[in-house]
């Protein structure tokens, strides 16, 4: 044990050395086993404090960078060079997709695309040179891993804490409550847990079917029912869940169990909240913004319902909101303002950079400032004073990679994790590409308890209304895919 202890302070210690993103974003990737494998250890010898420890620590670098770090200061002109670039490039791919039949030119397209990946990776080493070159921005300071104590106090009474470490051949599961530590061991495999949470996915989109059901139940009767069955959740009411690998991208809310009256989704018997770390519990905005709601729906996200999506969002809070709607959408309007505003909703699409997190980004109005893309490098550079950012879009929860594609320990990147890091506790967001007209409905839902019943229960109500709702919007399609990363009022 003493060797892995020895081991786990070699990889933090170099890890924090590694001053550039392109190197330190995947570290962990061949290591985090040395984790996983202490863990496994302190529990088979019924040390739980300590196993809970480590368990923290896997996920204590990237949560320390995303509170504590800072993006890095870019020299204008090279910047400006790399980035117009890159619209060049892609607005150049965009018009030879979008010709016809044989006017397509596939060989240009080609071209551009690797000229493309090129100039990104130009763009990422630049931010990554200058970090270095400024110790100011380098430095990430350490976290300190939260006791068990430290969580109970935190938690209320009706409130458990569930956090996931998967290994090649177990599942490890922590359970916290206000009274209690509890942990054991599941018997299931990495690579089997992968392949069901990527079924119940992609069988959830059949809209007309219900074959999502066998893999729900499945997965229900894994993860949550030995819990239900030891008597850890008992009088729980409210879940916060920190999830490990592929299990970030399981929509928990849409876990089927069999009850008295029937068949059961997890959202019907608890609220859920999803925490990057534990250490993320109790998080609040540091500073009280003056205003009430900041909404944006921009003509150039071409979403038939999302203009009405934030008028009906604004309706909540009147005389206190910006809703900003068609080419007054626009990236220059968001940037100046959302650090004004309590609440910010975006009715919107989100794309996703695999190559590039930082250059992910979600679609507003472009105007003569700027080029209606806020990548996530921009989010980085804003200062927030929200409790709460709603992305209305798609895919806006998933990292810079889809299940085997994310580094372990670092499965937060992306367009969340940058409102986190700009100062957001809690951010709402898509597991996977929601329905336009539904979505109205269900923001209306979201909203009507917002105040009254704080976030996570608000969007436990909203999926429950839309479950017994009668009509094709029952369907976890449909629902499923919101979810809430980080506490929020």
């Amino acid at each position: 044990m003493q060797a892995y202890e020895r081991a786990a302070g070699v990889i933090e210690s170099a890890r924090a050395q590694l001053h550039e993103e392109r190197y330190r974003a995947g570290y962990l990737e061949d290591k985090y086993q040395v984790y996983v494998s202490l863990v496994r250890l302190l529990l088979k010898l019924g040390r739980i404090p300590q196993a809970f420890h480590y368990s923290e620590r896997l996920r204590a670098q990237s949560y320390a960078a995303l509170l504590n770090g800072a993006a890095p200061r870019v020299h204008p002109e090279t910047e400006r060079e790399l980035r117009e670039r890159i619209r060049q490039l892609q607005r150049s791919i965009d018009e030879e997709n979008g010709k016809e039949g044989t006017e397509r030119r596939a060989v240009k397209v080609r071209a551009y695309s690797t000229e493309l990946v090129q100039a990104e990776r130009a763009y990422q080493n630049l931010l990554d040179d200058l970090r270095s070159a400024d110790p100011a921005y380098a430095i990430v300071r350490s976290l300190t891993t939260p006791s068990p104590e430290d969580l109970q106090r935190l938690l209320p009474g009706d409130a458990a804490l569930i956090e996931y470490v998967a290994a090649d051949d177990i599942l490890a599961v922590f359970v916290i409550t206000a009274r209690s530590l509890q942990a054991t061991t599941l018997p299931v495999r990495g690579t089997d847990l992968s392949s069901r949470v990527e079924l119940l996915r992609d069988l959830v989109y059949r809209v007309a079917s219900s074959d999502w059901q066998r893999p729900a139940a499945s997965l229900r009767r894994t993860l949550i029912e030995p819990l239900e069955k030891a008597g850890w959740l008992k009088g729980i009411s409210r879940l916060f869940i920190v999830p490990h690998g592929t299990l970030h991208y399981l929509p928990f809310a849409a876990l089927q169990g069999t009850a008295p009256g029937g068949e059961r989704f997890l959202i019907e018997d608890y609220s859920i909240t999803y925490l990057p770390a534990a250490a993320a519990l109790g998080r609040r905005s540091e500073q009280e913004a003056p205003r009430a709601l900041l909404a944006a729906a921009p003509e150039v996200a071409n979403l038939r319902y999302a203009a009405e999506e934030a008028r009906a969002v604004g309706e909540f809070f009147p005389n206190r909101n910006e809703v900003l709607l068609g080419a007054a959408a626009t990236e220059t309007s968001f940037k100046r303002d959302a650090g004004m505003y309590r609440i910010i909703h975006l009715a919107t699409h989100g794309s996703l950079n695999r190559l590039n997190p930082l250059l992910s980004s979600l679609e507003l109005q472009p105007d003569a400032t700027n080029d209606g893309r806020l990548e996530v490098h921009e989010i980085l550079d804003l200062r927030l004073r929200s409790q709460l950012v709603t992305l209305s879009a798609c895919d806006t929860a998933l990292g810079s990679g889809y299940f085997a594609e994310v580094p372990a320990g670092e499965e937060f990147v992306g367009l969340t994790r940058a409102f986190l890091y700009a100062g957001s506790p809690a951010v709402l967001a898509t597991l996977w590409q929601v329905n336009d007209r539904s979505t109205l409905d269900f923001m209306r839902a979201f909203y009507r308890g917002l105040d009254s019943r704080g976030a996570a229960r608000a969007l436990a109500d909203a999926q429950r209304n839309m479950i017994h709702s009668g009509s094709r919007y029952a369907h976890p399609y449909f629902w499923a895919p919101f979810v809430l990363v980080g506490e929020g009022k």
